[in-house]
């Protein structure tokens, strides 16, 4: 019984999270075009924030890289968003 209880515990969290329908996603029609710098290791963040954008209905085109500049320029031009909520880090000089 030990062994089956998390098994259990599995599916019925899978089934739960099915339930939702496709009218409770945010992003239900709304497709998203990230941009990423051309540094190798930011590839990682961008793809959790595209899988977690997708789990919210969002339909998330494939990343383009940029230099910083360009990305700061594309966003100052209002052709692309940059949303940042809370602190990231406190206490820093």
């Amino acid at each position: 019984m030990r062994k089956t209880a998390p098994l259990l515990a599995d599916v019925l969290a899978t089934f739960a999270v099915s339930q939702v329908s496709a009218a409770d996603l945010p992003g239900k029609g709304i497709t998203v075009k990230p941009i990423q710098s051309t540094i190798s290791e930011e590839t990682f963040q961008t793809l959790i924030v595209s899988r977690a954008l997708e789990n919210l209905g969002y339909r998330v085109e494939k990343p383009s890289e940029v230099d910083y500049n360009v990305g700061y320029t594309i966003i100052a031009a209002g052709d692309a968003k940059f949303y940042r909520q809370g602190t990231y880090v406190t206490g820093a000089a």
